[in-house]
């Protein structure tokens, strides 16, 4: 039985989920005035905190028609979708399940159809303006989406019948940052599976960590204390030319701390606590913005401990994976990465990991923060939907059966195991 480890820091940094291993409800011990006895109520695990949540959609029945949902085939998004029957893999039967028991309670076909991120958008819009009644639910990469609300193609969550954005099956940012003015074309639901995989964290390689004799790294950061300056002292020493060749070989030595381009190193600036907009209002810290452009380039181009290579991209032509590739491979102590990384590289990994959230810029910053890539899943319903009722209806069931029977294996899939 291979490798477990720690949700808890993990969870608390991603929205409409609970903490793995926390009591979903009190717990609370009451004592028996009759008896004198006590009654210990046991809390529930994840899992069924999950899986007893209720939506309270009304029972209807859409006569076995059609419900058509856009997908993309971008990095691992079709796993979350897809699944023709079970076979024994988690993720693919809990998808199955969920699928399966939609269908089942509302007397609906689920039909997907997967294309490319690119694609998908001027698909939906050609369908929309000629007034076709084809898409019903349309799923897409959150960078590409933004045509679909300046074409004026979608229809408001806020006006949603059904629709419940105080459930935990949605991101509660659908109101606080994605409405303006009461109108919302775009919603985040655990639907979309991608909105915990592209959650970016901190893995470390724990057989490293106990080499170089470093602290308990998840009582670090419950007090407060796990800052940028505090990983990097932990990995300016670490590298070891490992194949003996004298010359620093990215992939073949060991460094302290591994990172592609983009998105990898730009999180750190909202890891740091640094914005852009709130509310609509400018908020950005030019002062700030420059102190943490200036360290990050350091870093990433001056540091001894760190591997970053600009030209990186693996086989598939990704370029966000090298830091996570080497943490498989046994050769970094630290790696910024996605969450869906433990299930495209790190089932087999030569080490035990753990995952940590991105460091604070300093111990003055109260929280800790992450964000999600751009690649994630955003949710829109078009205009040109006839039967809105069934739309509202169906987007809130396939969120709140996600919630229910796919959320925890696919946490038990991309964080806890490894594989057997």
């Amino acid at each position: 039985m291979k490798k477990a480890i720690t949700l808890l820091l993990l969870c608390s940094l991603i929205t409409s989920l609970v903490s793995c291993g926390e009591a979903a409800s009190s717990g609370d011990t009451t004592a028996d005035t009759d008896s004198g006895a006590a009654d210990t109520t046991e809390p529930l695990s994840f899992a069924d905190a999950h899986a007893q949540t209720k939506d309270g959609l009304p029972a209807m029945d859409f006569g076995g028609e059609e419900f058509v949902i856009t997908i993309n085939n971008y990095t691992g998004c079709e796993a979350g979708f897809l699944a023709e029957e079970t076979n024994g893999d988690v993720l693919n039967d809990a998808v199955y399940k969920r699928n399966t028991a939609v269908e089942e309670r509302f007397n609906v076909k689920l039909k997907y159809e997967s294309g490319a991120y690119d694609a998908i958008p001027g698909q939906v819009t050609k369908s929309v303006t000629a007034g076709d009644d084809y898409y019903q639910l349309c799923n897409q990469h959150a960078a590409s989406a933004l045509p679909w609300v300046t074409g004026g193609i979608l229809m408001n969550w806020q006006e949603m019948p059904h629709v419940d954005f105080s459930q935990p099956w949605w991101s509660p940012s659908n109101d606080a940052d994605l409405t303006y003015n009461g109108r919302a074309y775009l919603a985040v639901g655990d639907f979309g599976l991608t909105t915990i995989g592209r959650t970016y964290a901190i893995y470390y390689d724990m057989v490293e960590a106990e080499s170089y004799k470093l602290p308990d790294l998840y009582e670090m950061v419950y007090d407060g204390k796990w800052t940028f300056d505090t990983m990097l002292s932990y990995t300016k020493d670490t590298y070891r030319d490992l194949n003996g060749n004298g010359t620093e070989d990215t992939f073949e030595d060991l460094y302290g701390f591994s990172t592609s381009v983009g998105t990898n190193v730009s999180a750190f600036y909202w890891a740091f606590g640094g914005k852009i907009m709130d509310k609509g209002e400018m908020v950005l810290d030019i002062e700030k913005m420059a102190d943490i452009a200036t360290k990050m380039i350091d870093v990433c181009w001056n540091y001894p401990g760190t591997a970053y290579d600009p030209g990186y991209a693996n086989a598939s032509g990704n370029r966000n994976y090298l830091g996570v590739e080497k943490m498989a491979q046994g050769t970094t102590l630290f790696a910024a990465a996605m969450i869906d990384s433990g299930i495209l590289y790190l089932r087999d990994s030569v080490n035990d990991y753990g995952i940590l959230p991105y460091p604070k810029w300093d111990e003055a910053q109260k929280d800790y923060y992450t964000v999600v890539d751009l690649g994630f899943t955003v949710m829109g319903i078009p205009k040109s939907v006839v039967n809105v009722e069934r739309a509202g209806i169906l987007a809130e069931a396939l969120c709140a059966e996600t919630y229910r029977t796919v959320v925890s294996p696919y946490y038990e899939m991309a964080i806890k195991q490894k594989g057997a």
